[in-house]
């Protein structure tokens, strides 16, 4: 994300999924609502996109959903800084008529795993708003959710970064093979036909263009693709990928992430290309040799866990602002050593050096443990350049149990939790070399809170959801007064 103004610093206030809200972002029933100065974005609790579903979670006051007939909101724009007059706002950008806006990950190649979450009600790899933190002037919303569809286990986290005086938002994703085999090729993708201001002209067609690729595909810069409408008044918007991605337009419901980066079946991706047209617009990428315990990076975003590649891209709702996002792709943070709550402080590294890092736990630069407490925290690094434009990494620092240590992560190893998300009952099945004494589950709230104790008394340990609400739940097996694994469960 990128800005052409100063920060300033405050306090960082963590608000857990319930009913909560303060003056500019909420959590409404399931879903996530963050109302910026310029932007404002809805995002689906069950399916981590933005395309929040107002029936579920009524849109927050103060808003300005215009869904052109849906029940979904998803993302308005006010670049033109008038204070949201009645007429003169951007979108919402894609849910007037069918609604196409959504990701998805292909596993293979051609025949092998797709999964898909979109606002047509596909919602494959299903998962909750775990959280959302403001620290003047960033919003950041995050969603989790698991892929288990043709045998996958993939554990996928989405971060929705925005400066609340910024025409643009940063969503940071991050991919977990929790399998026991190599993942060749994992190929994501992101769309939406972008219909801009059809809610005012009743005009679904946009002048799409390929602006730029990574060097890597014949372009200069980055992925960056745009689609604009010129009536009543010019509307702009773009995805700007980094350098794992390509961008192209094409068709309408998008669903191949592999044909999408390959740029077949109808789909173009010559840099300076156009069409006008009512298509979809997207960015693809390959994600190669996803490996459980492999170290590499697939992008200058960090890795939280060494099973787990990040990337990046930017939404944009001005021109302007897109230029400088391009920049701000050079903005990087260091991947992070997973730390117990005994650790000592750790140095945070950005670059371009001179930075300010933000986040639980941080002060200056560095990060303590002993004042964080134990969970996974996302940590941003705020960067300015000599332009004005000011670009933002996000990485994660995980902090363990000082009881357990990293014993309980190779535990973990040996546990594993099946279906998850669930209806109605999953199984939590412990390795036959693990003799269980004295065990029990307890399953805890977002917030902390003892919910539910299940006695283990074999190493196939069924647990129901009675007496539970859908959302996210956090699970620990206790053997013998200690703990052997931990880890996070689903109830849809």
């Amino acid at each position: 994300m990128i800005k052409k103004y100063s920060s300033l610093i405050a306090v960082v206030i963590t608000l857990a999924v319930s009913y909560t809200e303060n003056a500019h972002a909420q959590i409404s029933g399931t879903e996530a609502y963050i109302k910026g100065n310029y932007v404002e974005i809805g995002i689906a609790g069950l399916g981590g996109y933005e395309g929040a579903d107002m029936t579920t979670g009524p849109v927050p006051a103060g808003m300005h959903p215009r869904s052109g007939g849906t029940n979904f909101f998803g993302f308005v724009a006010n670049p033109q800084m008038n204070g949201w007059a009645s007429s003169a706002y951007d979108g919402d950008f894609f849910t007037p008529g069918s609604p196409e806006n959504g990701w998805g990950i292909k596993i293979g190649s051609a025949g092998t795993t797709i999964a898909t979450n979109n606002c047509e009600g596909n919602h494959e790899m299903q998962g909750v708003i775990t959280s959302y933190t403001y620290t003047a002037p960033y919003y950041s919303v995050d969603w989790e959710g698991d892929d288990t569809t043709g045998g996958a286990n993939l554990h996928i986290k989405i971060n929705y970064l925005l400066d609340e005086n910024a025409f643009f938002y940063t969503t940071t994703v991050w991919i977990t093979n929790n399998s026991a085999d190599t993942i060749p090729h994992l190929y994501f993708y992101r769309n939406v036909d972008p219909d801009n201001n059809e809610s005012l002209t009743s005009n679904f067609v946009t002048t799409n263009t390929i602006v730029d690729q990574a060097p890597a595909y014949g372009g200069s810069t980055v992925a960056t693709v745009s689609a604009v409408q010129y009536t009543p008044f010019t509307s702009y918007f773009s995805f700007i990928g980094d350098t794992t991605f390509k961008a192209g337009f094409g068709g309408f419901s998008n669903r191949d992430a592999e044909d999408m980066f390959n740029g077949v079946a109808g789909y173009s991706q010559i840099v300076s290309s156009t069409n006008t047209s009512d298509q979809a617009v997207y960015l693809a990428s390959d994600i190669q040799n996803l490996m459980p315990g492999d170290t590499s990076a697939n992008s200058h975003r960090s890795t939280v866990a060494s099973n787990t590649r990040s990337f990046h891209f930017i939404t944009s709702f001005d021109s302007t602002a897109t230029l400088c996002a391009v920049r701000s792709m050079q903005v990087t943070q260091v991947s992070y050593p997973e730390l117990s709550t005994t650790s000592s402080a750790i140095a945070l590294l950005g670059s371009p050096a001179g930075g300010t890092f933000i986040g639980t736990g941080v002060s200056g630069t560095t990060f303590d443990p002993a004042v964080s407490g134990t969970g996974t925290f996302d940590i941003i690094y705020s960067y300015s350049d000599s332009t004005g434009c000011t670009g933002t990494a996000v990485s994660q620092i995980h902090v363990a149990d000082v009881t357990t240590g990293f014993a309980a992560n190779a535990m973990n190893a040996r546990v594993s939790l099946y279906p998850n998300p669930f209806t109605d009952e999953t199984t939590i099945s412990v390795g036959a070399s693990v003799k269980l004494e004295n065990a029990s589950v307890h399953i805890y709230d977002v917030l902390g809170k003892e919910v539910k104790v299940v006695a283990a008394n074999s190493n196939e340990i069924k647990i129901d959801r009675k007496g539970l609400a859908g959302g996210m739940y956090f699970y620990k097996l206790i053997n013998n007064n200690q703990q052997i694994a931990s880890g996070k469960m689903m109830i849809k």
